[in-house]
């Protein structure tokens, strides 16, 4: 039985598994919409790894995996910095992770893959659940400016509202198919753009140019409020 330490449960986690379970995305299904969408930001980032993580009672399921195994599914919750992230609301980073980075949680396995850089933003729920997080891995630390950070912010906020939508539209069969396939090609040009930014001049952990993060903001926009816009004609 995996007992959690105190200081990864958030006061509302009961509610939080509860919000958790009504957007019915606790198995590992890959779904393309959701794909495209991580890799596009691990490819905008310039990072090995790249997912939505789902935060559930006693697991962390890595839902939209990138730069991973196909079998490579769930964690024990106090081995991902993912529980961490859930009990703020600010974007989490960890520029040079190390063993001592985030109390309760053990990076152990992080660090033997070579892993030293995380950054995360929270998946927050319309009533403030922070149900799971967008999240970036990589080798060597690196620095990850706050213009960074906002643009994070904004996938993730644009990915909270692909679940949303999933969420309202339910199963995707019949009708909803054909709404989701709408979808897809509206979205599938602009994130072609976005993960198309990268600048292939510079080390990785150069981080993003202004020029850059700023453009990818707009991108973001766009979509978000493409995404937005659908929901609002449910």
């Amino acid at each position: 039985m995996n007992i959690l330490p105190p200081s990864l449960l958030p006061a509302d986690d009961p509610a939080r598994l509860r919000a958790l379970t009504r957007y019915q995305l606790l198995d590992a299904r890959r779904e393309a919409i959701l794909d495209e969408v991580v890799a596009a930001t691990a490819r905008l980032f310039r990072v090995r790894n790249a997912m939505l993580t789902m935060v559930e009672e006693t697991t962390v399921l890595l839902k939209a995996p990138y730069g991973l195994p196909p079998d490579f599914e769930r964690l024990p919750r106090q081995q991902s910095m993912c529980s961490a992230t859930i009990l703020q609301n600010d974007t989490a980073v960890f520029e040079n992770l190390n063993l001592a980075s985030a109390p309760g949680v053990d990076v152990s396995l992080i660090l033997q893959l070579g892993l030293h850089f995380y950054a995360g933003h929270n998946l927050r729920t319309p009533e403030g659940h922070n149900i799971g997080t967008l999240c970036l891995f990589d080798g060597p630390p690196r620095q990850f400016a706050p213009a960074e950070r906002h643009l994070l912010a904004q996938l993730a906020g644009l990915a909270m509202h692909l679940l949303e939508l999933r969420r309202t539209l339910g199963p995707h069969s019949g009708l909803t198919a054909l709404l989701w396939e709408t979808i897809y090609r509206g979205m599938g040009e602009q994130l072609a753009r976005l993960a198309a930014l990268t600048e292939p001049v510079g080390p990785a952990s150069g981080g993003l140019s202004p020029a850059v993060a700023a453009e990818a903001g707009r991108l973001v926009a766009g979509l978000d409020q493409l995404v937005a816009a659908t929901l609002r004609r449910q």
